[in-house]
């Protein structure tokens, strides 16, 4: 049997000062402890929980892919255009 990553769906609550309480299990999957500060990201109408460390991780990965992006842009232009695009027209 293969393990997943994801949990199970839990249903929690706000109380009245908008604070959300996490399962254990949420807790456990997120690799903190009691305590810990956690990154909180808006997305649209959903909100991304992650441990301060992954949440630096990915930015860190983002912007390094960011910066590959921006200096190979002719390149990947140019293969993007396909094999023909250099070829004489017949």
């Amino acid at each position: 049997m293969v393990e997943s990553d994801t949990m199970s769906k839990t249903t929690t609550t706000i109380d009245q000062a908008a604070s959300v309480s996490l399962p254990p299990e949420a807790v456990d999957a997120l690799g903190v402890e009691p305590g810990a500060e956690l990154d909180v990201e808006i997305i649209g109408r959903a909100l991304l929980v992650r441990s301060v460390e992954e949440a630096e991780r990915s930015r860190e990965f983002i912007d390094s892919f960011e910066s590959i992006l921006t200096r190979r842009r002719s390149a990947y232009d140019e293969l993007a255009k396909g094999p023909d695009s250099n070829s004489p027209a017949k």
